[in-house]
């Protein structure tokens, strides 16, 4: 199908990658840099400026614009064995790197647990927003940053913070 669609033989594909393995691989790592160097463009290069909203601005607009890449991104993992593997480390690699853009080392070190549920909430909303195309992006980007500050509270109960009410 790609073949045909780009007007190239079936034999050229397997030449440049290998298998659909490998083509699958190329396009998802291609569509990752794309996502992270979008990220990175928009947070502010002061790494005391707040830089979530701008970050998950981003990384939604990336996905409103190329719905292809977002089906591609966020989908559940493909069933091919080979393509399992591929998707499992490119979400992991996306998930280090966007976590990297989003919040200082200091930050990151002190607060894994509150990283990782920020993570999670961007993925499972835009998953979410795949699906509910009529929500503005603007609220999926509020509920992601509420659930970020909800998180900050309850998380921080067990550092000596007092309990939430």
């Amino acid at each position: 199908e790609i073949g045909r669609r780009a007007d190239i033989a079936k034999s050229v594909l397997y030449h440049y990658f290998g298998s659909k393995a490998g083509l699958y691989e190329a396009i998802v790592e291609a569509e990752t840099r794309e996502l992270v160097d979008r990220v990175a463009v928009a947070v502010p290069p002061d790494t005391d400026a707040p830089r979530l909203r701008a970050g998950v601005e981003a990384y939604l607009g990336f996905l409103a614009e190329r719905p292809a890449a977002w089906r591609l991104l966020l989908r559940d993992p493909p069933s091919d064995p080979e393509l399992v593997e591929v998707h499992r480390r490119l979400a992991a690699e996306r998930t280090e790197a966007l976590a990297a853009l989003l919040a200082t080392p200091g930050k990151r070190a002190r607060s894994g647990p509150h990283l990782e549920l920020v993570a999670t909430a961007i993925r499972t909303f835009a998953a979410w927003w795949y699906e509910h195309r009529e929500v503005p992006q603007q609220r999926i980007t509020e509920a992601i940053l509420d659930v970020a500050a909800a998180g900050a509270r309850h998380l921080e109960v067990g550092r000596g913070a007092p309990a939430p009410r």
